[in-house]
């Protein structure tokens, strides 16, 4: 991010006078203090997030990766409200990986704000009230007179103000309050604006710095073989021709572990990216596929079918279904959806240098705390010992919360005593996943009088954390974006687990992305044969959730959805809770060039306090142009055990000429602040095939849909 290392700025800045530290510990005394020990030997009193020089300038030291959701801006947000300094006054870099003084830095489930907005806004108060207290002090006046705004503390009865720097030194000897006064939302002057986020001018000039960017003294490349098969074991290799390529060093059998099952690999290691590639295609291995090649996604489904026939293991339900079911006519239906790749713009890598006593990783990741264990626990190396620097993310979506590809750089790293970098192709990253999982939802109801009484919805899939296991275990992330606030008398989710040799991961929404294209589908067949309009069909199950209540509404107003309509448009709508946040969807198709193309899409969104408006309409529009993707440009198909998808010749994304324009609202509320990176994606393929029945009749129940041939 900054090509000025954290220590050497320290170093420097320390040259320019006094610090104030404050320190928001976790599981701890909020005054704690945290030193660092500088070079030149003078030990100043940091904490682990905030610095203020005497020149006046605040350090933040941002504790959660950068992927794109906004959090390099957010965070730094929330500190200067309650700090009252200027936000664009504020100096930001990453922190070290560090649970014990930062708490969990995985960012997975929007969860960075949610989880962090009333620590952030304590660190602020209190660095606010220890300045105060210093001027207080010197002036000889009682603390309460004293005011704090726009990097100064004034006394208004004395006419008398100071700056931010010359107080840092005094505040700097005082005890951080342990429970400072916080501001009333009314009272926010940063949090709520939409302001501009100073990591998109270096994300757009070039000098932003992902894990491709960077270069280490003494670095190797490598680049992995593995069986294109899922478990494939080598049984045999012959090094000869990879080692003839010039620049190649090593050939090394490699692994990674990915949810309980081991990976193998044979690495080629060589000088330069370049020489490691062509040395791998002259590489001849011998891999012993066992019946793994029968595996098909045709294969796969039906399995998954004969799932559907089992009762599966409750994970919740309300009343008796079985007896509301009874002699009753059933509305049945079933929807599936493919597994799909993350297909990050920056290709997997990690650099790891290993050495006897310590260990040093540089790279994408979303879990910092993660590839630091991951490393102590293979290489045997205390924690304190691996050093963690993560840089900016070319895009996440949950596969570099994993750190396979770390502990693959590691184990090459430890057999050549060099520092390695591992770099994925796409082919490598669309072949060998781990993919959203595939899943079959079948869904039973039953409508009388105009509603819906009775609802079964039942899972058919992998579980992310249960890939080797025998059991499903009730109350899992299986059932996740399944509505269960509906007012149903009668109702029940179920799971039947699913095995096989596809490795799956955490996937932008996880099982949101799926279960809730069929659960909000379903409800809009429930709604037609009830013969009622589904925003009203909604609305008459959700009398008792204000929330859920309100983006319904606002979407229907935004999009006009009870005004007259222009001819050749149909309309879908969906509603979805995801990290709590509350998502409305209306999407608009219409007939083009002889297929149905979206045209506008609308978003009302609830997520509680919103510190940055902008941030949260990027994140529902990149939801959009990932949910769209999914729902009719691609999805990963199995033939003969191995993955057809190889690049985005045959996995094809969205352009950017096929984006429709999106509307996002943003619903004002005092609420706790919630997570606003997805809960727009899983709403776009039920609102869109919603939207399809209305303007043709047609349900669409597998996912992707092809444009042209429901047109």
């Amino acid at each position: 991010m900054n090509e000025l290392p954290r220590r050497e700025f320290l170093k420097l800045t320390a040259l320019s006078g006094a610090y104030l530290s404050v320190c928001c510990a976790y599981g701890g005394d909020i005054s704690e203090v945290v030193g660092i020990d500088l070079a030149d030997g003078v030990d100043y009193p940091l904490n682990q997030f905030i610095v203020i020089n005497s020149k006046g300038r605040t350090l933040l030291f941002n504790h959660r990766p950068e992927m794109g959701q906004g959090t390099y801006q957010s965070v730094p947000m929330i500190l200067a409200e309650e700090l009252e300094v200027d936000v664009n006054t504020i100096d930001i870099l990453p922190s070290e990986a560090n649970e014990k003084k930062y708490g969990n830095q995985n960012v997975v489930g929007s969860r960075s704000i949610q989880t962090e907005f009333e620590n952030l806004r304590k660190m602020g108060a209190a660095a606010r009230e220890m300045l105060k207290e210093a001027a207080a002090r010197r002036w000889g006046v009682d603390v309460s007179r004293c005011n704090a705004a726009n990097g100064e503390v004034t006394d208004a009865t004395l006419g008398k103000k100071l700056g931010y720097a010359e107080l840092v030194e005094e505040a700097s000897k005082l005890t951080p309050p342990t429970n400072p006064p916080l501001k009333a939302p009314k009272d926010f002057r940063v949090i709520g604006q939409p302001v501009a986020r100073r990591d998109i001018p270096a994300k757009t000039n070039g000098s932003a710095q992902y894990g491709m960017d960077i270069i280490v003294p003494g670095m190797l490349y490598a680049s992995v073989e593995r069986s294109p098969v899922f478990l494939g074991k080598i049984v045999s290799f012959d090094e000869a021709k990879a080692k003839g390529v010039p620049g190649v060093k090593y050939v090394v059998k490699t692994q990674r572990n990915v949810w309980g099952r081991v990976r193998e690999g044979v690495a080629v290691v060589a000088d330069s990216y370049w020489a490691a590639v062509q040395g791998r295609k002259a590489l001849t291995i011998k891999w012993d596929n066992s019946d793994l090649e029968a595996t098909s996604s045709e294969g796969l489904l039906n399995k998954y079918k004969e799932g559907g026939q089992q009762r599966g293991v409750s994970l919740a339900s309300k009343g008796d279904v079985e007896a509301a079911f009874a002699g009753k006519t059933l509305v049945e239906a079933s929807y599936e959806t493919p597994y799909q790749s993350h297909v990050c713009m920056e290709p997997m890598n990690a650099i790891v240098s290993v050495q006897a006593d310590k260990v040093q990783f540089w790279g994408s990741t979303q879990n910092p705390n993660g590839v630091r264990s991951q490393l102590s626990r293979q290489l045997g190396i205390p924690p304190e010992n691996v050093l963690v620097n993560y840089t900016f993310m070319g895009g996440g979506f949950g596969r570099r919360s994993m750190t396979d590809v770390a502990e693959e750089a590691a184990d090459i790293s430890k057999q050549v005593s060099a520092p390695v970098k591992v770099i994925w192709t796409r082919e490598d990253d669309l072949t060998q996943g781990p993919f959203r999982a595939a899943s079959l939802n079948v869904c039973r109801g039953v409508v009388e009088s105009g509603k819906a009484v009775a609802l079964e919805h039942k899972v058919i899939c992998q579980e992310i954390q249960n890939q080797t296991g025998d059991k499903m275990e009730a109350g899992r992330q299986i059932a996740g974006g399944i509505n269960t606030e509906y007012e149903i008398p009668d109702w029940r989710l179920s799971g039947v687990l699913q095995k096989n040799a596809v490795p799956i991961t955490y996937w932008r929404s996880v099982y949101h992305s799926t279960n809730c294209f069929a659960h909000e589908c379903f409800i809009d067949e429930l709604a037609h044969v009830a013969g009622q309009d589904p925003v009203d069909f909604r609305l008459g199950m959700l009398k008792n959730h204000a929330r859920y209540t309100k983006v319904l509404q606002t979407v229907a107003e935004k999009s006009n959805w009870y005004g007259p309509r222009a001819a050749g448009i149909g309309r879908g709508v969906s509603i979805l809770e995801r990290s709590g946040a509350f998502t409305a969807m209306v999407v608009e198709v219409a007939r083009r060039n002889g297929k149905i193309v979206p045209v506008r899409i609308i978003a009302a969104v609830d997520v509680g306090i919103c510190v940055n408006p902008d941030t949260v309409r990027a994140q529902t529009e990149g939801s959009v142009v990932m949910g769209l993707t999914a729902a009719y440009k691609s999805g990963i198909t199995i033939r003969n055990g191995k993955v057809e998808q190889q690049n985005f010749n045959n996995y094809q994304m969205l352009r950017y000429n096929e984006c429709p324009p999106v509307e996002t609202y943003i619903i004002s509320s005092t609420e706790k602040p919630e997570g606003a990176g997805e809960s727009g994606l899983a709403n776009v393929a039920p609102s869109l095939c919603n939207a399809i029945f209305n303007l043709t009749g047609k349900r669409i129940r597998k996912l992707p849909l092809d444009l042209a041939e429901v047109g």
